[in-house]
């Protein structure tokens, strides 16, 4: 019996190649997407499951009602945790980021490093490939490399025992190579180099304890074990605190209250709401990729039960055949849900291929390493056919009922079996173009956020700015700032370079350190503050509100070397800073004075609480991401700060000013290639996540399209069968080809408007709550939706046009005489 179903299953695929055809392919293409998007969602979800204990691990690090969490701090939070819960914790372990350049023979690179205390490997237990994790770290020197880092350095030799030259003069010894890192981790990394090395970031930091609040520099990113069974709560509690026993602040105030301690864990990190000090994330971006999954495979089935349906009306004769020789219902629903399921497992093979054949193109777009290892776990691979499953009867129902149910009279009079269901199947093509119209919506609205924030981070500049980052861990205080006044001068010698100037970070980039500005009379404002080189703010095209900005010709602008002040010190603050402080507009804040303290010359030095006068309010300009509110801001100049230059370019040469730099930086014994980057990619990357998500966007909304096309294709494709006669009769009776024309091509367009309805509200519900994520933002504008609903319906009447054009041309004596 099931031999018999399948040959006339095929048998009758066969005879409806095109339907077939369209079926096949819509769902393969909605089956494919939704591969993809299902093993990208698993990806996001998954964060750090490849670590063993990964449910008692966790991070601790300060956070602020102004900055959010931070993903590192002071040195000394790791020796605390291990002096005050010894029997609550079964190990604690710091990392350092770091890098430099790393070279052995002919191969030199600048490497990304994690400094990592000796017990690294007690928190984080590593994929060993050769060597031993134990003790690999206890010495100075010790490194541990990943495999890729191993082949880059040492091809298919064996690495152990090998050296690394850091930085050209410091060896470090290979005692382990480990297995690459999947992709969806933060503690993505090619070596893991001893904390114990005394030019390391870890040596410098902890050569002075911390033991007042906000006595260095924090570059630490602590992480614990917890002891099974042991109950997190009262130890989030206790920690939170950890500030106020070991490092209080100077004042009435607790330095719990301005930085509390924030223990997070390690599975939420990714995705972390940075305000929220509870273990939430930030589902939103994954919960819409797997919607547009979904929305995809309804699409694809919304066609699948249309055609089906639709071709009803031509097996009625043979409903009513089998009917009168016996067949019962039963049997001919069993025999259209076996087609059913036939059409779905061919698509679900093909739509396999398919997602094999796009992964790896994705994951060189998301920059991961995703792959088909979800699919190794039984209840996945279970859960896969059930769906698959759950698809076939749900899409194959319907039409299979609808066929079943045909009584044998129906043989006489087909051309009516259709007319009960047709509004059924309008109503599905109104759901497909609902869904499609919204999608269309979605990626409009995010294009136009992201293309918002990009805008904001960059309106001041109309030339290229090229930014070189000059360190890349925390240099020895004692030794000059890398971005001197020398090599200024250097680079403006250089033909194409307009303006230079140095800064400890960029502010567009958004930036961690916060101390509160006090004005007598008024409450502190927790402030956001950074370093500036002398011209920064103009070269960044930025204008004074009031006031000016800093000025090379007075000394009183600059910080003195020595952190004595023996005058008010020159700061400029934002639009932000001046509202929050009180004053009525920027001219009023010009020439006032606040007590003020700041990081001083880093890694571990703080100015003393002094006087800070107001010498200029700069216009309000976007720090950080959109996302975020604009902070109040303070900027100063302290030339040992100096870490990162800023170089405006004319644009009218830009490859050959770029190696000129590259050449003078050479010559002033720059190590390696200069680490520069325009600072338009590096905005770009801010917004990297939002940009991933339009594309990703449109990607699908055009896979949505695309299966709507086809499903309306199919759809004329049976109207030119089922209407021939009545086109017939009204050219006959004088109707005109374009009058027939509008006829057929309104009955296709109406239930497209009518899909607005629908997807309007829905949109601007979904996307109104989406944006509420951003603290500045796009409006719905009225335009998107009619844009939207143009763009389906340019699309429905262009599926169509082609086959409602043949049907209106056709001849009235072969339309008459048809059937």
């Amino acid at each position: 019996m099931l031999r018999h179903y399948l040959s006339l299953a095929l048998r009758q695929i066969a005879r409806n190649r095109l339907y077939a055809l369209i079926s096949i392919t819509g769902l393969a293409i909605g089956f494919g997407a939704a591969t993809l998007v299902t093993l990208y969602v698993h990806d996001e979800l998954t964060y750090e499951h490849w670590l063993a204990n990964n449910d008692r691990i966790y991070r601790v690090g300060p956070s602020t009602d102004a900055s959010g969490e931070a993903d590192a701090g002071p040195s000394d939070i790791g020796l605390w945790l291990a002096n005050d819960y010894p029997e609550q914790l079964e190990a604690v372990t710091r990392l350092f980021r770091g890098g430099g350049l790393v070279k052995r023979g002919d191969v030199e690179r600048r490497e990304q490093i994690l400094w990592a205390d000796a017990n690294v490997f007690d928190v984080f237990q590593y994929p060993i490939v050769s060597g031993s994790l134990e003790g690999a770290l206890d010495r100075p020197d010790g490194l541990v490399l990943t495999r890729a880092a191993a082949t880059r350095y040492f091809g298919g030799g064996n690495p152990l025992g090998q050296t690394l030259l850091y930085d050209g003069r410091e060896p470090l010894v290979v005692n382990a190579v480990i297995e690459d890192l999947p992709s969806n981790t933060h503690l993505a990394v090619n070596m893991l180099a001893s904390a114990r090395a005394s030019f390391s970031p870890a040596a410098e930091q902890d050569r002075t304890p911390m033991l007042t609040f906000g006595g260095k520099v924090w570059g630490a990113s602590t992480y614990f074990l917890l002891k099974e069974r042991e109950a997190i709560g009262p130890l989030r509690e206790s920690i939170r605190t950890l500030f106020d026993r070991h490092a209080p602040l100077a004042g009435p105030r607790k330095a719990s209250d301005i930085w509390p301690l924030v223990t997070r864990p390690i599975r939420t990190i990714h995705l972390a709401e940075p305000f929220d000090p509870a273990e939430t994330r930030q589902l939103g971006a994954a919960y819409a990729a797997a919607a547009i999954g979904l929305l995809i495979v309804l699409v694809a089935a919304i066609n699948f039960v249309n055609i089906l349906t639709s071709l009803g009306v031509r097996r009625a004769p043979e409903v009513g055949v089998r009917k009168v020789l016996g067949a019962s219902r039963r049997d001919l629903f069993k025999q259209y849900m076996g087609e059913s399921f036939l059409y779905v497992v061919a698509a679900a093979i093909i739509g396999l291929a398919l997602a094999s054949a796009a992964l790896g193109p994705l994951n060189t777009f998301l920059r991961r390493t995703i792959d088909f290892s979800m699919f190794a776990d039984w209840r996945v691979a279970c859960a896969t056919l059930g769906f698959l499953a759950l698809v076939a009867l749900a899409a194959g129902a319907y039409p299979s009922l609808v066929l079943s149910s045909f009584r044998a009279a129906t043989v006489t009079r087909s051309s009516r079996t259709g007319s009960a269901h047709a509004r059924v199947r309008q109503a599905l093509v109104v759901l497909q173009f609902a869904m499609l119209i919204a999608l269309v919506i979605a990626t409009t609205v995010t294009y136009r956020q992201m293309a918002f924030g990009m805008r904001e981070a960059l309106r001041q500049n109309t030339d290229p700015i090229v930014v070189a980052t000059l360190v890349q861990q925390y240099p020895d205080p004692r030794a000059p700032a890398p971005c001197t006044q020398a090599l200024q001068d250097r680079m403006l010698r250089i033909e194409g370079v307009r303006q230079a100037s140095c800064s400890l970070g960029l502010p567009q980039q958004d930036f961690q350190m916060g101390a509160p500005l006090v004005r007598r009379g008024v409450p502190p404002v927790q402030v956001r503050y950074m370093s500036l080189g002398l011209g920064f703010l103009e070269l960044y095209g930025y204008q004074p509100a009031a006031g000016r900005f800093f000025s090379a010709e007075l000394g009183t602008d600059v910080s003195p070397p020595d952190n004595v002040w023996r005058s008010p010190e020159s700061i400029v603050v934002n639009e932000t800073a001046v509202r929050q402080l009180g004053f009525g507009s920027a001219a009023e804040a010009v020439g006032q004075t606040a007590t003020f303290v700041h990081v001083f010359r880093q890694p571990n030095t703080f100015t003393p609480p002094h006087e800070a006068r107001i010498i200029g309010v700069v216009e309000d300009f976007q720090i950080g991401s959109v996302r975020a509110a604009i902070p109040p801001a303070v900027f100063f100049v302290d030339e040992g700060q100096a870490m990162r230059l800023s170089l405006k370019l004319d644009g009218r040469a830009t490859p050959e000013t770029l190696d000129a730099i590259d050449r003078a930086w050479k010559e002033l014994g720059g190590a390696g290639p200069m680490p520069r980057a325009f600072f338009e990619q590096t905005v770009q990357n801010m917004y990297l996540d939002l940009r991933r998500q339009t594309q990703v966007f449109s990607v699908f909304a055009g896979f949505a399209i695309f299966i709507a096309v086809l499903g309306l294709v199919g759809l004329a494709a049976h109207a030119a069968v089922t209407r021939t006669k009545e086109i017939g009769i009204r050219k006959a009776i004088g109707g005109g080809r374009l009058e027939i024309m509008r006829l057929l091509l309104w009955q296709f367009s109406r239930p497209v408007l009518l899909a607005n309805v629908i997807a309007w509200p829905v949109a601007y519900y979904v996307m109104g709550a989406w944006l509420q994520g951003f603290a500045r933002r796009v409006g719905l504008d009225w335009w998107v939706f009619a844009g939207a609903a143009a763009v389906a319906l340019a699309v429905g009447v262009a599926a169509v046009s082609l086959h409602t054009w043949v049907m209106a041309g056709a001849r009235p004596v072969e339309a008459l005489r048809h059937q």
